[in-house]
């Protein structure tokens, strides 16, 4: 496949999401607005927004949403077939899928997890966290950046603002990714993967239902416990939702952190010019991050469904028309942001919609900036022979949460 002969995008091929920049550039050039494949095989297509303008207007746009069903209440637009009922009930109660009221009521809640005062008392146990991470390396000449240390910190962070066990992880990495292998947006998954997930989906319930009646039993001060009390409280959360919510916490909580940690590593290894400069200027850190988000952001691509029709860039949307907003292109589009394919840890201006935009921006965006900054910090300042391997990188296949699988780093002389 060569960019000239792409007549429709199909944003979920290998080789789109192993190097999906100069594709991204391709159709922001020639067709912004582009009907391409949709992510379900009874929809004819779906119109995907590559530029920042476009893609902000329909995240900012009560006109979209992420009920399907809305729109089309004969045809089966959930990101799970109902079939798989356990696993298809609990993603329809995540709130990342739902629109106001449902929306509201859940987020409102858990906004309270996520105050400022919350997460800058969780700051030093990061730190411990990534410090211990990487005592574990040893004398080590090499490791997998993603096992050894980008998927594990995040995952412990979310556990402990859970009050869960964090040696639990590797547990929840198994449930998590046969979750997330399942629900991100695709052609089509196999029957293999969404039974791997209907099983995760199980386990996950019993995990969670054993740890809300230990906090009945006995409360803390963790995010379990304040969802258990909300079910007898004014907040009116039934049993699926708090189930449901608190393993959508635990799975988008780590997920999008482990590509922002393996991904903002990738870069800097690849501009050792802007590495140094962060080593040498460490106040840059928070600035860093963003544009390390801008440049190439842990999620690819948001989708939405139009509820009216709208026209965007000269093309008219219809009602009940599936929308896949390309993030990664609009944060390079070059009428926002100067030099848009260059790392700048120094840019000042920028507005990246990397974290979406409008009632579902990243309820978690602070806690992932949090991690970011002091997981990088400590990285390159422990590890300051920290390379790459000369060795493919294997990507993950998905265009929504993008990432290596594994991401194997030297750590010895170069």
């Amino acid at each position: 496949m060569t960019i000239a002969t792409l007549e429709r995008l199909n944003p979920f091929s290998p080789e789109i999401i192993a190097d999906p920049y100069p594709v991204f550039r391709h159709y922001r050039e020639t067709d912004p607005v582009h009907w391409g494949m949709a992510a379900k095989p009874q929809l004819p297509g779906a119109w995907y927004l590559f530029r920042h303008q476009d893609v902000l207007q329909v995240l900012e746009d009560r006109r979209f949403g992420r009920e399907g069903q809305k729109v089309h209440p004969d045809i089966e637009t959930s990101p799970v077939p109902k079939a798989y009922k356990g696993f298809s009930s609990m993603v329809s109660n995540w709130m990342v899928f739902r629109d106001p009221p449902n929306h509201t009521r859940l987020r409102l809640l858990v906004n309270k997890a996520f105050s400022p005062k919350t997460l800058e008392s969780l700051r030093p146990a990061i730190v411990e966290i990534a410090d211990s991470l990487l005592d574990l390396v040893g004398d080590r000449s090499e490791l997998d950046l993603i096992d050894d240390f980008a998927f594990p910190l995040p995952v412990m962070v979310i556990a402990t603002l859970l009050g869960v066990d964090p040696e639990d992880r590797l547990m929840f990495r198994e449930w998590a990714l046969a979750l997330q292998h399942a629900s991100a947006s695709r052609l089509t998954p196999s029957v293999e993967v969404y039974e791997q997930a209907e099983a995760a989906t199980q386990a996950f319930i019993e995990y969670f239902k054993d740890a809300i009646a230990k906090r009945h039993a006995q409360p803390r001060e963790d995010l379990i416990t304040a969802l258990a009390k909300a079910r007898y409280e004014g907040d009116k959360l039934n049993d699926e939702e708090i189930l449901a919510t608190c393993i959508h916490l635990l799975t988008a909580g780590h997920e999008t952190t482990i590509n922002l940690i393996a991904k903002g590593t990738l870069a800097l290894l690849r501009n050792p010019a802007q590495m140094q400069l962060l080593r040498a200027h460490p106040q840059l850190m928070p600035a860093a991050v963003e544009e390390l988000i801008r440049y190439d952001g842990p999620v690819q691509m948001l989708s939405r469904w139009a509820y009216e029709d709208v026209e965007i860039g000269g093309k008219l949307i219809r009602r009940g028309d599936s929308l896949g907003l390309m993030l990664g292109s609009a944060n390079r589009d070059p009428r926002r942001f100067d030099r848009a394919d260059e790392l700048d840890l120094q840019r000042q201006d920028n507005g990246h919609c990397g974290f979406g935009g409008g009632i579902h921006f990243c309820l978690g965006a602070e806690l992932a900036r949090a991690e970011a900054q002091i997981s990088l910090n400590i990285l390159i300042n422990r590890l300051p022979k920290l390379h790459l391997v000369d060795r493919p990188i294997k990507w993950a296949d998905n265009i929504v949460f993008h990432g290596p699988e594994h991401l194997p780093v030297g750590l010895g002389k170069l």
